[in-house]
């Protein structure tokens, strides 16, 4: 099957770019990459509660319309849901409730697939200049 093909997940082209690379630079690709998963959620968790909360609405359906879509909130609801702040974030996007957990669960996997692909480069650095 074609890489280009829409059957392909995400990931699965993620995957065939690392191949595409030489080994140091697809093993650095990922060191970055296992970095940003785990600094990203570690940096929003360290924000202040309400740093989402003022500010220009970065919607467009309310910028352009001045109507709320489903989304509206979500950002500062999964803020205040990460502090345990249930009330605020039911205020905010009642959807966060399902959102938040899902994203950290694919985030988790993700962070997962990172780590396996280091692991196996570290085990078995000699395979990956064999393309076959």
């Amino acid at each position: 099957m074609h890489p280009k093909t829409s059957k392909h997940k995400w990931t699965d082209r993620l995957a065939i770019f690392k191949l595409n690379l030489s080994p140091k630079a697809s093993v650095a690709l990922s060191r970055a990459t296992l970095l940003l998963i785990i600094a990203v959620p570690v940096v929003i968790f360290l924000l202040p509660i309400d740093f989402f909360d003022h500010g220009k609405p970065m919607c467009l359906s309310r910028i352009m319309f001045d109507m709320e879509c489903y989304g509206c909130g979500l950002t500062r609801a999964c803020k205040h849901l990460m502090h345990l702040d249930f009330e605020s974030a039911f205020y905010y996007n009642m959807g966060s409730f399902i959102v938040l957990p899902l994203v950290g669960l694919l985030w988790i996997k993700w962070g997962i697939q990172e780590y396996k692909f280091l692991v196996k480069a570290a085990k078995n650095p000699s395979a990956d200049n064999n393309p076959a």
